[in-house]
């Protein structure tokens, strides 16, 4: 498996599955910001909550990625498979408890984190309906990782890009009420996200019985039994970092909301300014964690620590450029998205800071998945606690509330954190620290 597979190869199927993905985004926030800047505040706080809940589904999904990786290295592709299996019914579960909380507590979600009052009920309705899709989101999820582990990293490339495409088709006619279809502004986005993952999921159950020859539905569970303490072994504390993440940004909306609403809408555009800059960050840690945990399984320790070391030099040189690159032209790229000075200001003074957030969060991305395939998942969750909790929220606190930088000081705290937390994972990577925590035995 490892010689048939390059990081390259495995790595640019998964850099245009995220860019469709995150092209969602993207297109949901032009076309909402044609429909009303409202409402691009709205969908961006509600799916601020959404992403906290989806990080939960990953308890599963990052687990079945370590282990079936580190199964097929040892060359056992029979548990490899029975472990997909596992994770997809487990994940499945987990989504309809997580439903079902966001369906009654989500007034009382939106009033604990200040929601703006002109877009409190419009952020509640997308996030009740969104919120149905993660049903497909967790089975989808939990087969993407099987996909990747076994190198078909272009299976979920078509997966994403199908559903993704049908989504902004989709969009365009229920926001805006082309034809025969009503306006449905925000609430139209919803919709056709949560049609759109639905048809995902059905794609993506094809692919795993015709290319892989795993049959979705059985009903002999008892096998997948070990299996699933081997997944939340490893998933349980890389989701509790994810969620620590996810926790901590929900804390930093809370402040940006207080500093208004057009701070919350240059923070959703910078969000998709940077969005290529992620993509490949997230693309090359993805694909280099599968070959960690294929070389780890396959106790090639050495190979995996060079592995990761030349990915991150790599890396560290596009990013750079990449974010420089956007901050020199986000004036003009931001008038595409709206007029508001307020806004566009806001942002283009953001930015600054964001370059180097970019590559601490590069370090982190890269580091850290490949410390979990090694099977060292608890050390990124004690640095989260003490980075996340500590560094980040205080000095977004300060620097952004206290001192008044508004959401340039937000962004220094989270600039703070990640470098933080990329420096420590560095060090524990050339320490070797991870070496012989490998699940799979």
């Amino acid at each position: 498996m490892e010689e048939r597979k390059t990081l390259f190869q495995l790595s640019w199927p998964i850099y245009i599955e995220l860019l469709f993905f995150m092209l969602m985004g993207v297109a949901d926030t032009l076309m909402l910001s044609q429909y009303s800047d409202l409402s691009v505040a709205a969908v961006g706080n509600a799916q601020r909550i959404t992403s906290l809940f989806t990080v939960l589904l990953n308890v599963v999904a990052i687990g079945v990625g370590v282990v079936v990786s580190q199964y097929l290295g040892a060359n056992r592709e029979d548990e490899a498979k029975s472990a997909i299996k596992s994770g997809l019914y487990s994940n499945t579960l987990i989504a309809l408890v997580l439903v079902l909380i966001l369906q009654i507590f989500g007034r009382s979600i939106f009033h604990l984190i200040n929601t703006d009052a002109s877009i409190f009920e419009a952020s509640l309705t997308y996030m009740r309906i969104f919120s149905l899709g993660l049903l497909f989101i967790a089975m989808t999820q939990a087969t993407g990782a099987g996909f990747k582990s076994f190198g078909q990293t272009k299976l979920l490339m078509i997966i994403v890009g199908i559903s993704n495409v049908f989504n902004v088709v989709l969009n365009y006619f229920i926001i805006f009420g082309i034809g025969f279809f009503p306006e449905l502004g925000e609430t139209g986005a919803a919709i056709s996200s949560v049609l759109a993952k639905a048809l995902g999921l059905v794609i993506a159950l094809l692919f795993l019985y015709g290319r892989l020859g795993v049959h979705p539905f059985f009903l002999n569970f008892k096998p997948l039994q070990k299996h699933f303490v081997k997944i939340i072994k490893i998933g349980i504390p890389s989701a509790l970092e994810s969620f620590v993440y996810q926790f901590t940004q929900v804390i930093l909306l809370s402040f940006i909301n207080t500093i208004g609403t057009y701070a919350l809408t240059a923070h959703v555009y910078i969000q998709n300014l940077t969005m290529p800059v992620l993509v490949f960050a997230l693309a090359l840690a993805q694909g280099n964690q599968v070959i960690v945990g294929w070389r780890v399984g396959a106790k090639n320790y050495d190979g995996a620590y060079q592995r990761t070391i030349h990915t991150l030099k790599f890396a560290i040189l596009i990013v750079l450029g990449l974010a420089s690159l956007i901050y020199i032209n986000a004036e003009w790229i931001l008038s595409i998205f709206t007029a508001d000075e307020q806004i566009i200001n806001a942002a283009v003074l953001s930015l600054r800071v964001v370059i180097v957030l970019e590559i601490g969060r590069l370090s982190n991305l890269v580091v850290i998945q490949s410390l979990r395939a090694s099977g060292d998942v608890v050390f990124p969750v004690v640095i989260a606690i003490f980075s996340m909790l500590g560094i980040a929220i205080s000095f977004a606190y300060i620097f952004g509330i206290r001192l008044e930088l508004g959401l340039v000081g937000v962004f220094i705290g989270l600039a703070a954190d990640e470098c933080m937390r990329g420096l420590l994972v560095f060090i524990r990577w050339l320490r070797r620290d991870w070496v012989g925590k490998r699940v799979t035995t």
